[in-house]
């Protein structure tokens, strides 16, 4: 992470249209690619909250396409709140003094500030099925409203984000290579994702409608009501661009059906939770079965596994290259990662019976009707 001084971060935030002046700032959130900052503006006796994020230009090679993706996406999302009088949220834009939704620094750094949304809590884990329930309804309603975008499509912010084939192909490639030589301490694991390579063909984007859709629903990029539980806003948009809803459907299953975080170093603590399934079927298809064609429908059982051998795949590649892609908080961090990816991977596997059932039981009547 880049070490950024309280007095530089207040001096970025100063470049935006901000109500007060900025009395203080901490670090925010735990997010594996951008810099969060929480800014606290005090304006008269008002307290005005905000968050300011450096984009990560290394993984994000297009930071302004991004913002513009970014821009349109909520500002769509805004008029549909306030068309349909909902009390749901969606991130706002703060804009620059010079205009634009975000601000280049003298180092080449871009960055952007969201007004905070207040009365929300995000979750790592679901406390209960209501928590997964709501979250995978918010995840379905965003895709909802999005059907619908006008203009051109979204630009890519990260090509082949969801190409699970490229990722496997690189994957291959970095340990035929083994510039630092740790293949061979971790055998077992790249001997496990060579076995599953199928795993890699199952769901190709082109072989699906196109949509606008996330790409990163992990469970705490919705923020569920602090009293009602409700799911109030997704957040975290850098990866919205055009791809296969499938993938966001089982992003959010790999992390909120399973029973400990995704980087949990004890694997025999990690096992996938189909009572969480269900109840993410059950909120996914409330607010997508409009929109939604049979192809996709059928394979929502799979796509968790595709989706978490993916990410376990990525995990276990940037290790492999010596760590330069997701932030690492401890020696090993990525093998841990990996460790309970697959481990997940398995255990979905064993329960997959079950999803095909639980999948059909939600979605018979949306088929046969």
């Amino acid at each position: 992470m880049a070490i950024h001084t309280k007095s530089f971060i207040s001096e970025v935030g100063h470049q935006f249209n901000l109500e007060g002046y900025i009395g203080s700032s901490e670090v925010h959130g735990n997010g594996n690619v951008n810099d969060t900052f929480l800014l606290f503006c005090e304006d008269g006796d008002s307290l005005n909250r905000y968050t300011l994020q450096r984009i990560n230009h290394d993984v994000f090679k297009n930071p302004e396409g991004l913002m513009e993706n970014f821009s349109r996406v909520t500002r769509h999302l805004q008029a549909k709140i306030e068309k349909d009088g909902s009390d749901k949220k969606c991130l706002n834009l703060v804009p620059a003094k010079d205009g634009r939704f975000f601000h280049k620094d003298s180092n080449g750094n871009y960055w952007r500030v969201t007004k905070f949304v207040d009365g929300g809590r995000s979750f790592d884990v679901p406390e209960d099925i209501h928590q997964a329930y709501e979250a995978a309804k918010a995840f379905g309603d965003f895709q909802a409203k999005l059907a619908d975008l006008p203009g051109d499509p979204l630009i890519e912010t990260i090509p082949d984000f969801h190409n699970t084939r490229k990722r496997f192909e690189h994957f291959r490639s970095v340990c035929n290579q083994d510039k630092l030589e740790r293949v061979a301490e971790v055998q077992d694991l790249v001997d496990f994702a060579v076995v599953r390579e199928h795993l890699a063909d199952l769901i190709k984007v082109e072989n699906f409608p196109s949509r606008v859709v996330h790409n990163d629903t992990k469970l705490n990029n919705v923020l569920l009501h602090k009293t009602t539980g409700e799911g109030m806003c997704v957040v975290d948009l850098d990866t919205v661009m055009t791809g296969c809803v499938l993938h966001d459907f089982g992003d959010l299953v790999r992390t909120a059906a399973c029973s400990a975080l995704e980087d949990e170093p004890e694997v025999d603590k990690v096992f996938f939770l189909p009572k969480i399934f269900g109840a993410i079927v059950e909120g996914y298809l409330k607010a997508t079965s409009n929109i939604l064609e049979s192809s996709e429908i059928e394979h929502l059982a799979v796509a968790p596994q595709v989706i978490t051998y993916e990410l376990g795949l990525r995990f276990l590649t940037d290790y492999l290259e010596g760590d330069v892609y997701f932030k690492v908080k401890r020696p090993g961090h990525n093998l841990d990662r990996v460790r309970a990816q697959f481990k997940l991977l398995a255990s979905m596997e064993e329960h997959f019976e079950q999803a095909k059932q639980i999948v059909d039981l939600y979605s018979r009547p949306l088929l046969s009707g």
